[in-house]
């Protein structure tokens, strides 16, 4: 009788955990369902760039750091020349910047350009409308990386009040939105003797 009485229990409780997966199977299942759609990445929104191939002022060239390793392999860097720098842009999930070698120039948008020296790094968030670059006469190798998503919009050229530290971005990107026109100069000698505008 005892035997009887334990496999009832048993298959009772069996009947009991099986219900009670069951039950939330289906509010996982239900509150799946309720959850809103994958979202756009973070930052892929906060500015009006588009996706495409790298725009720069000048030539852009892939070269990791070999000196610094990640995982076994040489860190992803960049090397402009004197004077070359991106276009204003954003990374949906961030970047980091470190120079590595040369100087260097970097701008947030709404920010002074700032002048960086080897080991000096900066720090874009999701969405942060930036550009980086070489000094106008000296080259700069950076250590450079996206953050999770990868995806990069990119904007305007970036103009020579900017570019010498006499403006914040904001004039550039307001002619961006009114214009859409991305595109400044006509070539790098240009650019690098375009007015700077008066110093402020």
């Amino acid at each position: 009788m005892a035997s009887i009485r334990i496999a009832a229990n048993r298959r009772l409780l069996l009947g009991l955990f099986l219900g009670a997966v069951m039950a939330a199977s289906a509010r996982w299942t239900r509150d799946a369902e309720a959850q809103p759609p994958a979202q756009t990445p973070p930052g892929a929104n906060a500015c009006p760039g588009e996706p495409m191939s790298i725009q720069a002022t000048g030539v852009y060239t892939q070269k990791p750091v070999e000196e610094i390793m990640i995982n076994g392999k040489p860190a992803p860097g960049a090397i402009w020349s004197a004077g070359m720098r991106s276009y204003w842009h954003c990374h949906a999930g961030g970047q980091i910047l470190m120079l590595f070698d040369g100087v260097g120039r970097v701008q947030k948008r709404g920010e002074r350009m700032r002048v960086l020296r080897r080991g000096d790094t900066e720090y874009a968030g999701p969405g942060v409308e930036h550009w980086h670059g070489a000094a106008a006469d000296a080259s700069a190798q950076f250590f450079q990386t996206s953050i999770g998503v990868t995806t990069t919009l990119w904007m305007e050229e970036v103009g020579n009040d900017d570019y010498m530290g006499n403006d914040t971005g904001i004039n550039s990107r307001n002619e961006f939105l009114k214009t859409g026109t991305r595109k400044k100069y006509e070539s790098v000698e240009q650019a690098l003797k375009a007015p700077q505008g008066p110093k402020r």
